[in-house]
């Protein structure tokens, strides 16, 4: 078996970007399934507790108990595009039966709101506008869940990408690279270059009768630039890297010296 000349894992950058992602989206997911099922349902309830105790219309008559789910919005909504015009109508078209009859009005009341079905005339005229929510419609709350579906798609991609980045290892032999599990040989490599300021660069090398392109990148390799200068010294190529970081450290040496013979002449001037 080859020698091992270099080992490394994942860098911190990748995995902690790709945790933010699926926890932003995960966590708005979860976020969404608990209005679906516990916060708007709740609300629903403590307004609706409330509004069946006012003296002014239900004053306790009805129980949230005997509360069903319909009707509700949309079910209203359908009753009106049919344009009743009795309150039989509008009782065999929400398919129920009225909750309470007050003062000659039907009240149709359900866990997400009621409507009023006067009963001052015999020809009626109704409108989307006539129902009551207590806190949110029956199709609010499935909107929840339906976000977060939504919310579950990139959250799960994010999570993938996570456990890819966590999982990395690259791995530099006598005979080659072995980079997340993919054998590249030094005969296969052909060139090192197009490094950017950012921190990645390119390994270009021939695989299944064609050139291939591989990025190394500092916020997904730990050892960075061990890996570049390993591959360099095997394969004799110019190591970008270690000449941009050298460039950069002479341009700053050189401001440094440029700054202190500066002030040196400041400090050596005659004060007025």
């Amino acid at each position: 078996m080859a020698g091992t000349r270099l080992e490394s894992g994942p860098a911190r950058t990748d995995a902690l970007w790709h945790l933010a992602r699926a926890l932003l989206f995960i966590g708005f997911g979860l976020y969404c399934v608990y209005d679906g099922v516990i916060g708007y349902p709740g609300r629903n309830q403590a307004e609706a507790l409330k509004r069946l105790q006012d003296p002014n219309t239900f004053n306790g008559q009805v129980r949230w108990e005997q509360l069903g789910d319909v009707p509700d919005l949309a079910d209203w909504e359908r009753v009106v595009k049919t344009a009743p015009k009795t309150r039989a109508e509008v009782e065999e078209r929400l398919g129920v039966q009225p909750t309470i009859t007050i003062a000659g009005d039907d009240y149709f009341v359900s866990r997400t709101g009621y409507v009023r079905v006067s009963g001052k005339s015999d020809r009626l005229t109704v409108s989307s506008k006539d129902w009551v929510s207590w806190y949110k419609t029956r199709g609010e709350i499935r909107t929840q869940f339906i976000m977060a579906a939504i919310c579950a798609v990139p959250g799960l991609y994010f999570v993938l990408r996570l456990i890819k980045a966590v999982t990395l290892r690259v791995v530099i032999d006598d005979e080659g690279m072995i980079y997340a599990g993919r054998r590249i040989a030094f005969a296969d490599m052909i060139s090192l270059r197009d490094y950017n300021k950012k921190g990645w660069i390119d390994l270009y090398y021939r695989a299944d009768g064609k050139e291939n392109r591989l990025r190394l990148d500092n916020e997904k390799v730990a050892r960075f630039d061990e890996i570049v200068e390993t591959i360099c010294q095997a394969k004799g190529f110019r190591n970008e890297v270690r000449i941009f970081h050298e460039e950069q450290a002479r341009r700053a040496a050189d401001a440094a010296a440029a700054r202190a013979a500066e002030d040196a002449s400041d400090a050596g001037e005659p004060k007025p």
